[in-house]
């Protein structure tokens, strides 16, 4: 009896240790690619005319995949898939993805960097011990990806939660729970004292009496939010599989390069520049919303459009950054119709539509809405989880039935998904036989 306990203290210990030094890992790489992806928003922001170069940048993106003999299909979506699954993520992901977004961004194209850090999480997180590999992959590759999440929006506690909510897995155990905050809270802890951070922590305004006009344009902001995720989810999904027609990779990022250069170039050209402030991750648009700076109304359709052509074409990015972007911009349109048609606007309010706008639009586009309010309690504060609730409840409920992510998607419809990637996948798998047969006849 005494050796079983003497085994499990070892044992646990083990495990907290090798959580500990996952946490670090992925805390360092968040950090590193953190840095390169500002370096590279500074390189497009004193040289704008490199967005002609964003169909190269693909090819680039696309001939490193092929470097280290990678799928160029492995995106956030199937990497979550894998986890889920218990498959192995290739640990080349990692240096892959981190190239891909740093060139994506550095020929403006709209993408965040909280996905690469998860994907890179979950190939650190797939190297397991030589015993129960399944079992430890599992539980490695959902700390890591905890701690990517955690220690890039600076939310460890909904790091966490994301990391079943979006599988739709319950922790089945305590150390399947507490494994996801260890991780999450040491990876936190280098990005903060690195001086990463996405968000700067507003603290909700005190609201000592909430109006009911406050909790009904609350509640209006969810639903537009709910609305606005199903056309993005749903074009999302017609552009893709509109460009998978095309066949080989490089067609779609040609395609999606070339459309997004002309837009931005031209917009340039023709005296339109505060176009090309809607290119990279969108971090610009969340604080200047949260500050107060005034956007243009239709900020929120630019930075949809710029992202939907960016991912659409199969540029290497994360999804979440923009949608926190449009969700914030999304506020901020709200504010400016509530101020110039109603003149019993406060000052707090303005502030109140950006913040729900950011939590709702990311839980309809995510389908996780603890996950929203978790980081809304983190970000914002324990004063927002009241209204926030108010946000969330409408726009996952118009949108629980499309969402950036399979997973998060009841079963019904994500067997429907499924079946349509694995027929674009086959339709590749022929293109690329039959240019690999005209290429032998050629020899």
């Amino acid at each position: 009896m005494a050796l079983d306990r003497k085994h499990l203290g070892r044992e646990s210990a083990l495990l907290v240790l090798s959580l500990v030094v996952l946490g670090a890992t992925v805390g360092v790489l968040t950090v590193t690619l953190s840095l390169a992806v500002a370096g590279a928003a500074t390189i497009f922001s004193e040289h704008p005319f490199s967005v002609w170069l964003l169909p190269v940048a693909g090819f680039a993106t696309y001939g490193i995949y092929r470097v280290f003999r990678l799928d160029y299909s492995w995106n956030t979506s199937r990497v979550m898939e894998a986890i889920r699954d218990g498959r192995m993520v290739p640990v080349a992901l990692a240096p892959a993805i981190m190239v891909g977004t740093f060139l994506t961004v550095l020929c403006g194209g709209s993408v965040g960097i909280e996905a690469a850090a998860l994907q890179m999480g979950a190939a650190v997180g797939s190297i397991a011990p030589e015993r129960d590999v399944s079992d430890c992959r599992k539980l490695f590759a959902r700390a890591a990806m905890a701690a990517a999440l955690g220690a890039m929006l600076g939310t460890p506690l909904a790091g966490a939660v994301f990391c079943f909510e979006s599988l739709r897995e319950r922790p089945d155990s305590i150390r399947c729970a507490t494994a996801p905050l260890v991780s999450s809270f040491v990876a936190w802890a280098i990005a903060d004292a690195s001086g990463v951070a996405f968000f700067d922590m507003l603290k909700f305004p005190v609201l000592i009496d909430i109006e009911s006009e406050t909790v009904i344009l609350v509640a209006v902001l969810g639903v537009c939010a709910g609305l606005l995720s199903l056309f993005f989810c749903s074009s999302l999904g017609i552009l893709r599989k509109g460009l998978a027609r095309l066949g080989a990779p490089v067609f779609a990022l040609a395609a999606g390069g070339v459309v997004t250069a002309l837009i931005v170039g031209y917009a340039d050209l023709f005296h339109y520049e505060g176009l090309r402030v809607y290119c990279g991750t969108g971090a610009a648009q969340v604080e200047a919303a949260l500050l107060g700076a005034s956007l243009p109304w239709w900020a929120f359709l630019a930075k949809m459009a710029l992202t939907l052509l960016t991912f659409a074409g199969g540029f290497k990015g994360g999804e979440i950054m923009p949608v926190l972007a449009i969700g914030a911009c999304l506020g901020s349109a709200m504010s400016m119709i509530v101020g110039s048609c109603c003149a019993t606007e406060t000052a707090y309010l303005g502030l109140v539509l950006v913040e729900m706008g950011i939590v709702s639009f990311f839980a309809a586009c995510t389908n996780c809405p603890l996950t929203a309010l978790t980081m809304c309690f983190e970000v914002f504060g324990m004063g927002s989880t009241l209204l926030a609730l108010v946000a969330i409840a409408p726009a996952f409920l118009i949108s629980r039935s499309s969402s950036l992510y399979p997973t998060t998607i009841p079963t019904v419809k994500r067997k429907t998904l499924s079946s349509t990637n694995c027929s674009h996948t086959k339709t590749r798998s022929k293109h690329f036989k039959l240019f690999s047969d005209n290429n032998k006849r050629d020899r």
